[in-house]
């Protein structure tokens, strides 16, 4: 399923373009572009696979892991580091019972629920940050070519 929701750019918020795909190799494939347009260094990758990636995913961000534990989830979930990792763990210790209530003020609810139901099913979900509006439609264009899922887009009030 493809969805693309419209939303408006705000400068006091992080714009976020959100990717699932089906395995590590085509995570790669992305990640390896977002790397020659040096936007790899804002992305953020949630798991619950029990797989590491392959030695050939050479994104180091991969390798710093912050674990959720939901408590409505025999997963544990794996979100790189960031600020998308550390406001999930600060919604967590707040008493989110799982991702799908940590993610709801950032997205709909029903994406919301999507997004936990990819990652249940094995799925690796990519969130990118846009630097600059520039970069939207290209990116935009690129994850929407390479995922066989969803392509959404969110705008995220991250802590200062």
């Amino acid at each position: 399923m493809r969805t693309t929701h419209e939303i408006r750019l705000q400068e006091d918020r992080a714009q976020f373009v959100i990717a699932v795909f089906d395995d590590w190799h085509a995570l790669q494939t992305v990640l390896q572009d977002m790397a020659a347009q040096e936007l790899d260094r804002f992305s953020t990758v949630l798991h619950a696979r029990k797989d590491n990636p392959p030695l050939t995913v050479t994104s180091a961000f991969l390798k710093e892991i912050t674990e959720l534990h939901f408590e409505s989830s025999n997963q544990r979930i794996c979100c790189t580091r960031g600020e998308v990792a550390e406001e999930l763990a600060s919604r967590l210790a707040r008493g989110a019972r799982s991702l799908a209530d940590a993610l709801r003020s950032w997205l709909t609810t029903d994406q919301a629920w999507q997004l936990q139901s990819h990652i249940e099913k094995g799925r690796l979900v990519l969130w990118l940050q846009l630097p600059t509006s520039e970069a939207f439609g290209a990116v935009c264009g690129r994850l929407v070519h390479a995922s066989p899922h969803m392509v959404g887009l969110c705008n995220i009030n991250l802590k200062a």
